[in-house]
């Protein structure tokens, strides 16, 4: 097999492993091993296509982290912050099954509360667990 099969087939795996994980870095894996391969397409050495490659994905790593293509969570679930929920069940003193939306979400108390309400409010996200607490978020009222 030709040097540039290989670096080719590298960088079909990668791009292909990337959607499995969503975060673009694979992806510019996989174009940086493609152009490893172009250069050993051209006819240079290792050296050349390993230098080429390790600066294509340098560059692309500092480029993802300079220009996040996912917004952060946060950004992601303003909108939920200060919706009200009600409490479905409590599974402990700290964790609750809360309907919003139309459907059973997990919720946790952002802060320890004495008792244990029936109406709360949403003042964070952790995945797809709700943090609520008794009052809404300061300005969200």
């Amino acid at each position: 097999m030709q040097n540039y099969a290989v670096w080719l087939v590298l960088g079909l795996a990668l791009a292909g492993a990337e959607m499995l994980t969503g975060t673009f870095y694979l992806l510019v894996y996989g174009i940086s091993a493609a152009v490893g391969g172009v250069v050993a397409w051209l006819g240079l050495g290792l050296p050349p296509q390993l230098i080429a490659a390790a600066v294509c994905a340098v560059g692309g790593t500092l480029w993802l982290r300079r220009h996040p293509i996912v917004k952060p969570a946060a950004d992601n679930h303003a909108y939920d912050l200060g919706q009200q929920v009600e409490v479905s069940s409590w599974k402990s003193a700290t964790q609750a099954r809360v309907r919003y939306r139309g459907s059973d979400w997990d919720a946790e108390l952002a802060t320890e509360l004495g008792e244990q309400p029936s109406t709360l409010y949403i003042v964070g996200q952790r995945g797809n667990t709700l943090l609520v607490a008794k009052a809404p978020p300061a300005g969200q009222r």
